[in-house]
């Protein structure tokens, strides 16, 4: 019959005495299961980048650099005219255009461009807004109101994606081409001296369509106002009554309070921030149904436009060629590093550098 191998004070058995010929105490397993989910974890991470700089390879032996500084993304080969040096085309014996063949090019920064610009603007309309409703829950809602706003708030953050896409193709789109944007144009049309020019930046000459990157840096910010309002929340309901009663005490009106507030949590504050800049960067099928697809680089955001998710979602399923399929996922890694870093800045300012405890 076994018997236990130690006793606590109380003679109990004790819970990390081993049974008499069993190599382990439970605390040497607990502890071996628990390292050994770590590292789990940071192996799929390794091998996901592994497979990914491997998958990648030929598209950045191929380009090089020019994968993030060119905006060229052609997956087909391109018949056209061949020039001579003088830049005039070549004609064979029979007076036929002799053609050349371009080969294949991809260059990702349209693509970038178009999700840094879309999440940029999906900051500008969530942040102000989230920020005014976390204050609103902290500091003005009354008890009976602040337990279902803060579930709705939650709600909204966890509806799928799909549904915020359907919604802003059939309701966003329309009230954008109908409405807003052709107000927009009548405005920029009649700023004194400019205003031909502003008719033309933002697009006035080539028709609205409502499908452009305004239009999908709105949805944007909508699907991330939810998260950024939450995690506000928490941060601002952490910071100490003390701070809050002291700067009323000290004669503070109720907005000068609420600024001081805002100051001592400005860290993580802007962690909040950076989850929802993460969730803008990788949005994939509600941006893709409203942004135009269009891969260009363009200033004005009354025109079409394609993100890296956008573009992934179009051409994931059907490359034209193995070199197509290595650019496509060149730019998967691209936006994996992109929202990796994103939430790695987020977590470092809102828990800091040491690990979550329990309050």
């Amino acid at each position: 019959m076994s018997q236990l191998s130690a006793t606590d004070s109380a003679g109990f058995p004790s819970l990390t005495a081993t049974k008499r010929g069993f190599p382990f105490t439970g605390d040497q397993l607990l502890a071996l299961a628990a390292r050994g989910a770590g590292a789990v974890v940071l192996l799929m991470l390794l091998s996901l980048l592994t497979v990914l700089i491997h998958a990648t390879w030929p598209a950045i032996k191929t380009y090089g650099t020019q994968f993030v500084t060119t905006s060229e993304w052609r997956p087909n080969e391109l018949q056209v005219p061949k020039r001579n040096d003088a830049g005039k085309i070549v004609f064979d014996e029979d007076g036929e255009m002799v053609q050349t063949t371009l080969p294949a090019k991809f260059g990702a920064l349209a693509v970038i461009w178009g999700t840094a610009v879309s999440s940029v603007i999906a900051l500008v309309i969530a942040v102000p807004l989230a920020l005014g409703a976390a204050l609103f829950l902290i500091r003005i809602a009354p008890g009976k109101l602040r337990g279902p706003v803060s579930f709705l708030i939650e709600f909204l953050a966890a509806v799928p994606s799909i549904a915020y896409g359907i919604w802003g193709l059939f309701v966003l789109v329309p009230l954008l081409q109908k409405y807003i944007e052709p107000s927009i144009l009548s405005i920029a049309s009649h700023v004194p001296v400019v205003g031909e020019r502003f008719h033309h930046f933002l697009g006035g000459d080539t028709g609205l369509s409502g499908r452009d990157m305004l239009c999908g840096g709105l949805l944007l910010g909508i699907m991330i106002l939810p998260i950024i309002t939450a995690v506000s929340r928490d941060v601002l309901a952490a910071v100490p009554v003390q701070q809050i009663e002291g700067t009323l005490a000290l004669g503070a009106t109720w907005w000068q309070s609420a600024r001081q507030m805002l100051g001592y949590a400005k860290a993580g504050l802007f962690g909040a921030v950076m989850l929802g800049l993460a969730r803008a960067a990788g949005e994939t099928m509600a941006v893709t149904m409203v942004i135009g697809n269009n891969n260009q680089i363009a200033l004005s955001p009354l025109k079409p436009a394609q993100t890296m998710s956008s573009l992934l979602a179009n051409e994931f399923g059907n490359p034209e060629s193995d070199l197509h399929r290595s650019a496509l996922i060149a730019v998967a890694l691209i936006l994996l590093v992109m929202s990796l870093s994103f939430n790695v800045v987020a977590r470092y300012l809102v828990i800091g550098r040491g690990p979550r405890r329990a309050s």
